[in-house]
């Protein structure tokens, strides 16, 4: 049957994957449940929540997973409680993160996913602006009595090295196992994290990067527009999941 499937999608110009046959660098939630190093319920951070389209990509992935979800703009602060209204293990955060507490404020955008704290995005003409809280991952973590990080996801438009800064003593200590994070490859892009600065923080803290993922717009988007996420890896956790996957290719032979 599987023989045969195959065939038909060959046909088809397509190709069939089983989920530990398919390449690494395609699917980064499937990578970090391949890597066989996080729990059952990790704890996971979604910084730059929009309206939840991650948080419910990390649910399906990890169904007992506790997610902190950050999101400071009004309008879509407003779909994010509505789509996790049901989900009990998903904590809503009206604020930014950022590298020091404080508050700022900025232009509305009437497009929510390119709403930014970065000085540098393009604003939009409007005539309103949201006074924004900013708080720091590593002060979040204290008050919450959150000793470690699973997965941090940061999708902030240009403001990541902010958000990264702000978990300063988390990651100098790799309490942060996987990093992913929204970068661009080309300084005339204005809108995104540059890679090199993010990937010099990380590595500064011992971090190691695993790949790029969610590459379409580097190969269909015009320039300077493009973009893709990177993944990072805390060597501890690196560690952890190549021994306990030569472990189960032993058990396996």
């Amino acid at each position: 049957m599987k023989t045969l499937l195959k065939k038909a999608t060959a046909r088809l110009g397509g190709h069939v994957f089983s989920r530990d046959s398919l390449p690494t660098g395609v699917n980064w939630l499937l990578d970090i449940q391949r890597g066989l190093a996080l729990d059952a319920a990790p704890v996971c951070f979604d910084v730059g929540a929009n309206i939840g389209q991650t948080v419910a990509e990390l649910r399906k992935a990890f169904p007992d997973a506790y997610i902190h979800a950050f999101e400071p703009f009004q309008a879509a602060l407003a779909g994010l409680r509505s789509a996790v209204s049901a989900d009990h293990k998903v904590t809503v955060v009206a604020r930014a993160m950022g590298s020091t507490p404080g508050q700022i404020s900025v232009p509305a955008n009437p497009v929510s996913v390119f709403s930014s704290l970065a000085h540098h995005v393009e604003r939009p003409a409007a005539n309103t602006t949201e006074c924004i809280e900013v708080d720091t991952i590593d002060r979040y973590c204290a008050q919450q009595a959150i000793d470690h990080i699973d997965i941090l996801k940061s999708d902030t438009e240009g403001y990541d090295l902010e958000v990264l800064r702000g978990a300063s003593d988390l990651l100098s200590k790799q309490r942060v196992a996987y990093v992913y994070v929204e970068v661009t490859l080309l300084p005339a892009n204005r809108q995104n994290s540059l890679f090199g600065p993010i990937f010099d923080l990380l590595e500064a803290h011992g971090y190691r990067f695993l790949g790029l993922y969610e590459t379409f717009p580097l190969h269909f988007y015009d320039e300077p527009m493009v973009f893709c996420n990177a993944l990072f890896v805390a060597p501890s956790v690196r560690e952890r999941s190549l021994a306990r996957r030569r472990a189960a290719a032993v058990a396996k032979a």
